[in-house]
């Protein structure tokens, strides 16, 4: 008897079970025009893992899926364009030194310069350390703090640092849609500056910086004159990009050597105050003043705090800058 009692109770449970699913197309309904903040129970169950495991230099690091108090010494232009708001960074990227970035870096506390200061970090409570190679951050000490990767400085272009910074975070899809952006807005930027270059004209990008003098390709400053617009580089410079495609500048150069990079319009970045002595000696010499760009009117010279920055939202900045220089004629 017991056990015919006991076949009819798990008959009974069956049924009941099979009801309960019998529900689901309604709920399924219900949930699919419902609010996307409250996801269906299979939702929930596919729900990312709080915790993922990135390869470094350092090895693997487990960091938060969704970090959401980053402490970055650098990167600041990379975070920026995948939507992040770090919590605290270098003084070199606040505001008063990076205007470019000061939409994104307003309320970021300072963990000053490089070395960084430990304590300040240590006060963010972050849950995510995001650092460079050239910042003197010791990966051991810093990693007791929170977990810390390190991304090496390189020669890759701005893209590929940003890149770099979202297969990080598993932000790849949002980087591309902004890299898109930036090509659809640099080919508007070219019809823009067209009837202002004469087809074929060459630019010549040149920084004084203490007793040096460099002259860049299409990395850092010359991203938006070569890769931006798309203009001629001198011939020494096009040799050395043939060479190595990520060519950033030359190794210093003597003033002897200034037209050897002669070009139809030159653009001086100046970053310091020696830098800016030497220019203006530069400029009393005949090895300056009988470049053709100057003698023609065609020397521009660019602000160090909105071009000596290299990130994708520096470079959409320097794009307009560069197009207002050719179309507006603001020059030194």
């Amino acid at each position: 008897m017991k056990l015919y009692l006991s076949i009819i109770v798990a008959a009974m449970l069956i049924i009941g079970g099979c009801g309960g699913n019998g529900n689901a197309p309604a709920n399924g309904d219900k949930a699919a025009t419902g609010s996307a903040a409250s996801p269906s129970p299979t939702a929930s169950a596919e729900t990312k893992p709080e915790v993922r495991v990135v390869s470094t230099v350092n090895g693997d690091v487990s960091i938060p899926a969704q970090p959401e108090r980053i402490a970055a010494t650098y990167y600041v232009g990379e975070l920026a364009a995948l939507g992040i708001k770090p919590a605290g960074t270098s003084t070199r990227l606040l505001p008063d030194q990076s205007p470019n970035l000061s939409e994104f870096t307003s309320g970021s506390a300072d963990i000053g310069q490089f070395p960084p200061n430990k304590e300040a970090i240590v006060a963010l409570e972050p849950d995510l350390i995001l650092a460079t190679d050239f910042d003197e951050v010791d990966y051991v000490d810093y990693s007791k703090i929170a977990p810390t990767v390190i991304i090496p400085w390189s020669a890759d272009d701005v893209w590929a640092k940003l890149r770099a910074v979202a297969e990080l975070l598993d932000k790849k899809e949002e980087a591309e849609v902004y890299i898109s952006g930036y090509e659809e807005k640099a080919i508007a930027a070219r019809e823009a500056v067209k009837g202002h270059v004469a087809e074929g004209e060459t630019v010549s990008v040149i920084r004084f910086f203490g007793s040096s003098i460099r002259v860049y390709g299409g990395r850092d400053v010359g991203h938006a004159f070569y890769e931006g617009l798309k203009l001629g580089m001198p011939a020494a410079i096009e040799a050395e990009v043939a060479k190595n495609p990520n060519f950033t500048s030359t190794e210093d150069i003597s003033l002897e050597n200034i037209p050897d990079y002669s070009a139809d319009r030159i653009f001086v970045l100046v970053t310091d105050e020696e830098g800016d002595r030497a220019y203006k000696e530069a400029q009393k010499l005949a090895i300056w003043s009988n470049l053709s760009a100057v003698k023609d009117g065609k020397v521009y010279e660019l602000p160090a705090k909105i071009w000596f920055n290299y990130d994708p939202i520096s470079v959409q900045v320097t794009l307009d800058e560069a197009v207002k220089l050719l179309t507006e004629g603001a020059k030194s």
